[in-house]
């Protein structure tokens, strides 16, 4: 047997990709809703200093709420 590891791809899980949404959204960048896809959501709340953003999609009335993890709030240098 071979001890060589194998490289594999990590898959997104589903919390990766509401962060990696709601941090979209809180940059200001407009992006399809998760669930229908339509084009674009509506930032109804966006707090820089605490990362809490509200979006609503206008056309399936989907809501998404969180913080978004400070991680994906720093500017990379």
């Amino acid at each position: 047997m071979s001890t060589v590891p194998l490289a594999t791809a990590s898959a997104p899980c589903l919390a990766d990709v509401v962060d990696g949404h709601l941090a979209a959204a809180l940059a200001g960048r407009d992006d399809p809703c998760l669930w229908c896809g339509a084009m674009p959501v509506r930032v109804e709340e966006a707090d820089l200093w605490s990362g809490h953003v509200v979006i609503v999609c206008p056309a399936c009335g989907s809501e998404l709420t969180g913080a978004v993890p400070r991680r994906l709030r720093e500017v990379v240098r």
